[in-house]
């Protein structure tokens, strides 16, 4: 690596466009706190319409950029030239794939780089960028494998900005509550989940559970497909729908057992949630969590995608030996500490940038 990759602070446009909340809207108020971490001025983009401007507004970012954008058009293009003009960027980071078209000739116009986050295995429009950030190495060997030079991407993963002393528990509750949540997309397995739940049920294993999140509108029927799974396993007395989890502190603190029972996952930001929380993971084998825990799979009690039997399994276990599952909660915190913390993440971003732009 040059010397010079060592430059000034730079400044930094940080996009992204979605409307709703989920894990790519975490990343991207991530990625300020990162940025500004490091000493980059920050110009976040979000449309006017996103649900993650409250969240925003308690960053304190100085140069915040709201646009309708729904497809592209002229006007927009010269609005935010204008915009952005002003700002003086140095680099323009895209977390949504459909904006990329747009900032692409945004960053020709402006004489810079742009970057594609790559928050998925989707190589279509990323690879139109100059470089990307993928969030694990999973991701850079695929792209690379479709011909997309090496040396221009680098491996970001999510991280956790909010740093908890590790508390262990004395012991479960009783009955002990299990927690899952996130987008009710099929994906996510969630009807996975509550067919484990009915296994344990049957097997007269004592238990509530906690399933927080919201009904996506590319998937309008999963909730009802959901809800009346429930029913028919006779959980109704055991499960709650807790809606979308904005205090995610009140919700950790409210369980014992944290499950990701998610059948495609390319990262899983709520992981590192759960775990520095102190919670015990049960997590699926999904691309995400099985490079989290490559390196240390006895932070996690892991089951396979797809397999509800498994994860009724490893739920089982995880709550028939209370020890046991206090050393794996230890265990997914310390890595959690190792190296998902904003130093340690933000340290990457800030070395990468500056490699990329100066190098």
């Amino acid at each position: 690596m040059p010397e010079n990759w060592k430059i000034k602070s730079m400044r930094v446009v940080n996009v992204m466009i979605g409307r709703e909340l989920g894990g790519i809207e975490q990343a991207f108020l991530d990625y300020n706190q990162a940025l500004t971490l490091y000493g980059h001025t920050v110009c976040a983009v979000i449309n006017q319409n996103a649900k993650i401007e409250p969240f925003l507004a308690r960053q304190n970012i100085e140069n915040v950029v709201k646009t309708h954008f729904i497809h592209y058009n002229y006007f927009l293009l010269i609005t935010l030239y204008a915009k952005l003009r002003r700002f003086n960027p140095d680099v323009i980071i895209v977390h949504n794939k459909k904006a990329i078209p747009i900032f692409k000739i945004l960053a020709r116009l402006l004489h810079v780089k742009i970057i594609g986050v790559s928050h998925n295995p989707k190589f279509k429009l990323v690879d139109k960028c100059d470089g990307i950030f993928t969030i694990t190495n999973y991701q850079k060997k695929l792209f690379a494998d479709k011909g997309f030079p090496d040396d221009r991407i680098f491996v970001i993963p999510n991280l956790i900005a909010k740093v908890i002393p590790f508390q262990r528990q004395e012991e479960f509750r009783t009955p002990p509550i299990i927690g899952t949540m996130g987008r009710f997309d099929p994906m996510k397995g969630f009807t996975d989940f509550i067919e484990a739940l009915g296994i344990l049920k049957q097997k007269n294993i004592s238990f509530k559970a906690v399933i927080g999140g919201g009904q996506q509108k590319s998937y309008p029927d999963e909730f009802i497909t959901m809800q009346k799974m429930v029913k028919e396993l006779g959980l109704q007395d055991d499960v709650t729908f807790c809606g979308w989890v904005n205090d995610k502190d009140a919700f950790f603190n409210g369980i014992d057992i944290f499950v990701l029972p998610s059948r495609f996952e390319p990262f899983g930001i709520v992981l590192l949630e759960a775990m520095i929380h102190s919670k015990p993971v049960v997590a699926s084998l999904a691309e995400g969590p099985a490079e989290i825990f490559a390196t240390n799979t006895q932070s996690a009690y892991l089951f396979p995608i797809n397999n509800p039997q498994e994860m009724a399994q490893k739920i089982s276990e995880a709550l028939g030996n209370f020890s046991q599952t206090q050393e794996v909660a230890r265990s997914g915190y310390d890595l959690c500490i190792e190296k998902y913390t904003l130093e340690q993440v933000g340290k990457s971003l800030d070395k990468a940038l500056k490699y990329f732009v100066n190098g």
